[in-house]
C-alpha cells in the first residue's frame, strides 16, 4: 500500500513582504496618476478661473474675487479720510517735510483711488499676458502632459517592468510625491493670487504715505512673482523635454524627472531673490546718486 503524501506549504516571509510592498507602491503609483494628470491639466498651462478649468474664463471670475475686491475699494475710500488726516498733522508738525504736503498727497491720493477702482482689470490683463507667454512656451504640443519628464517613469509599461524591482518603485513612488508637491505649489499659487487681486485696493492706497509705500512695492513684487513664475516653470519644462529628459525610463528617467522638477520648484525662489537684487541695485544707485549730488554742492 503506497504511502500518503500530504502537500508542503512553504512560507518566505521576505518574498512575500517584497509583493506585498510592490503591490502596494504599483497601486499607489498608478491610482495617482489620474488625480495628479487633471490638476496639472487645471493649473499648469495657464492661469484661468479653477472653477471653469474647460471654458477658460478669466481668473477675475474666480468666485469670491470680485467681491472681496470691490469690498475693499470702499475700505480704501474711509483710509483716504485717514491718509489725509495723518499727512495734516504731520504737516503741522514737522512743516520741512515737504512729502506731506497737499499738493503731494492730493495727486497721488487720486492716482491710488483710480488704480483702487480697476485693480481687477489691470491684474487681469497681466494675467492675460502670463497666459500668452506661456502659450507661447507650450505651443505645438510641445509641452503637454504626454510629453514632460515624469510621463515616461510613471506610465504603466515602466510600472511592470518594475514590478519585481522594489528599488525602483520606491524610486517611482517618491517621484509622484514630488509630483504632488508641485500641483500643491500651484494650489497655494492659485490661492494667493486670489488674496492679491482682492488685496489690490489696499496695496494701492498705501503708495501714497511714504511711511507705507514699502507695503505697495512688497506686494507687487508678491504679485509679479506668483504670477509668471508660471511662464519661468514652463520655459524650464520645455527645456527640459527638449534635452530628451522625458524619453528615459528606469532610474535615469526617474533622475531626469526629479531633476526637472527640483528646478521648476526652484524657479519662484530665484525669482524673489533676482527681484531683490534689483531692489537692492536700485537703492545703491540711489544712494550714489545723492551722494554724488551732495558732493557736486560742496565743491560749488
Amino acid at each position: 500500500m503506497a504511502a500518503l503524501t500530504f502537500p508542503s506549504f512553504e512560507l518566505h516571509p521576505l518574498s512575500l513582504l517584497s509583493h506585498l510592498i510592490s503591490g502596494t507602491l504599483t497601486k499607489f503609483v498608478t491610482s495617482s496618476r489620474e488625480t495628479l494628470d487633471q490638476a496639472l491639466r487645471t493649473y499648469l498651462f495657464g492661469t484661468y478661473d479653477a472653477a471653469a478649468p474647460l471654458r477658460h474664463q478669466p481668473f477675475t471670475d474666480t468666485p469670491g474675487v470680485a467681491h472681496l475686491n470691490h469690498l475693499l475699494i470702499g475700505a480704501a475710500g474711509a483710509l483716504l479720510v485717514a491718509v489725509f488726516t495723518y499727512s495734516s498733522l504731520r504737516t503741522v508738525v514737522g512743516a520741512g517735510d515737504a512729502r506731506h504736503h497737499l499738493q503731494v498727497v492730493l495727486p497721488r491720493a487720486l492716482v491710488a483711488l483710480a488704480l483702487a477702482v480697476v485693480s481687477l482689470p489691470l491684474i487681469q490683463q497681466a494675467i492675460n499676458l502670463n497666459n500668452a507667454l506661456s502659450a507661447v512656451v507650450a505651443g505645438g504640443g510641445s509641452v503637454n502632459l504626454a510629453r514632460v519628464p515624469w510621463d515616461s517613469p510613471l506610465s504603466g509599461s515602466a510600472l511592470q517592468s518594475a514590478s519585481t524591482n522594489i528599488f525602483l518603485l520606491i524610486f517611482s513612488a517618491a517621484l509622484v510625491v514630488a509630483v504632488v508637491i508641485l500641483v500643491l505649489a500651484y494650489v497655494v499659487r492659485y490661492a494667493l493670487l486670489a488674496v492679491l487681486c482682492a488685496a489690490a485696493p489696499l496695496a494701492a492706497i498705501t503708495w501714497i504715505l511714504p511711511e507705507t509705500r514699502a507695503f505697495s512695492r512688497q506686494w507687487l513684487r508678491l504679485l509679479v512673482i506668483t504670477l509668471f513664475m508660471q511662464f519661468v516653470q514652463l520655459l524650464v519644462l520645455r527645456s527640459a523635454i527638449a534635452l530628451a529628459f522625458a524619453h528615459g525610463q528606469g532610474v535615469i528617467g526617474i533622475l531626469y524627472a526629479f531633476a526637472a522638477l527640483y528646478l521648476m520648484l526652484r524657479v519662484p525662489g530665484a525669482l524673489n531673490v533676482a527681484s531683490h537684487f534689483g531692489t537692492s541695485a536700485e537703492g545703491a544707485g540711489r544712494r550714489w546718486a545723492r551722494a554724488s549730488r551732495r558732493l557736486a554742492a560742496t565743491e560749488l
